[in-house]
C-alpha cells in the first residue's frame, strides 16, 4: 500500500518518482510547482492537473514529450502553436486537435511525422500534397486517401514504400507492371493481384521475396520448381504445397546442390 500523501513535500516526492501519483495528491496540496513536476515526469499526468493550476507552460511541456497528451489540454489553453508542437512530436495527436485549429500546415506536419495521422485529416484538407506526403512516410496510409485522389502517382509512391499497400490500390490501376512492382517490394502483395494478372513469372517473383506468398499462388501455377523456391525462402511455406507435390518437393530439397564448379571442364594437361 502506497504511503498516504499528507504534505506538499510528500506530494513532490511522489510525483517526481511517478507522475501519475498526481491523481492521489489531495486537491488542497496540488500546487503549480507540483503539477509541473508531475507532468515533467509523465506527460499524461496532465489529466490530473486542476484547471485552475493549468498553464500554457505545463501543457507545452506535456505535448513536447508526448504529443497525444494534447487530449488533456483544456480548450481555453489550446492554440495553433501548441497543436503544432503536439503533432510534431506524435502525428497521431492530430486526433485531439480541435477541428477549428486543423490547418493545412498542422495536418501536413502530422502526416510527415506519422503517416496514419491522415485518418484524422478533414476530407476538405486532404490535398494531393498531404496525401502524397503521408504515403511516402508510410504506404499503408493509402487506406485513408480519398478515392478521387488515388492517382497512379500516389498509389505507386505508397506501394514503393510498402507492397502491402497494394490492397488499397483501385482495380483500374492494377496493371501487370504495377503488380510486379508491388510483389517485388513485398511478396504478400500477391494476395491483392487480380487473378488474370497472376502469371508464373509474377508468382515466382512473389515467393522469392516472401515464401509464404505461395498461399496466394493459383493451384494451376504451383509447379514443383515454384514450390521449391518458396520453401527454400521460408520453411513454413511447405504448408501451402499441394498434397500431390509434397513428396516431389521433399525429394528436391534433399537432393545435393550442384557446386558452381561442377559443370566446369577439367583443365587440360600440359
Amino acid at each position: 500500500m502506497s504511503k498516504k500523501i499528507t504534505t506538499e513535500k510528500d506530494a513532490m516526492a511522489a510525483v517526481q518518482k511517478n507522475g501519475y501519483a498526481l491523481e492521489d495528491v489531495p486537491e488542497a496540496l496540488k500546487t503549480a510547482e507540483i503539477c509541473l513536476a508531475a507532468v515533467q515526469q509523465e506527460s499524461y499526468a496532465l489529466e490530473y492537473v486542476p484547471e485552475a493550476l493549468n498553464t500554457a507552460e505545463i501543457c507545452l511541456v506535456a505535448v513536447q514529450q508526448k504529443g497525444r497528451a494534447l487530449e488533456y489540454v483544456p480548450e481555453a489553453l489550446n492554440t495553433a502553436e501548441l497543436c503544432l508542437a503536439a503533432v510534431q512530436q506524435n502525428g497521431l495527436a492530430l486526433e485531439y486537435v480541435p477541428e477549428a485549429l486543423k490547418t493545412a500546415a498542422i495536418c501536413l506536419a502530422a502526416v510527415q511525422e506519422e503517416s496514419d495521422a491522415l485518418e484524422y485529416v478533414p476530407e476538405a484538407l486532404k490535398t494531393k500534397e498531404i496525401c502524397l506526403a503521408a504515403v511516402k512516410k508510410g504506404g499503408m496510409a493509402l487506406e485513408y486517401v480519398p478515392e478521387a485522389l488515388k492517382t497512379a502517382e500516389i498509389c505507386l509512391a505508397a506501394v514503393q514504400q510498402t507492397g502491402r499497400a497494394f490492397r488499397y490500390v483501385p482495380e483500374a490501376l492494377k496493371t501487370a507492371e504495377f503488380c510486379l512492382t508491388a510483389v517485388q517490394q513485398n511478396g504478400y502483395a500477391l494476395k491483392s493481384v487480380p487473378e488474370t494478372l497472376k502469371t508464373a513469372e509474377l508468382c515466382l517473383t512473389a515467393v522469392l521475396q516472401r515464401g509464404l506468398a505461395l498461399q496466394d499462388v493459383p493451384e494451376a501455377l504451383k509447379t514443383p520448381e515454384l514450390c521449391l523456391a518458396a520453401v527454400q525462402k521460408e520453411d513454413n511455406a511447405f504448408e501451402y504445397v499441394p498434397k500431390k507435390l509434397k513428396a516431389k518437393v521433399e525429394e528436391m530439397l534433399k537432393a545435393p546442390q550442384k557446386s558452381k564448379t561442377a559443370d566446369k571442364k577439367p583443365a587440360a594437361k600440359k
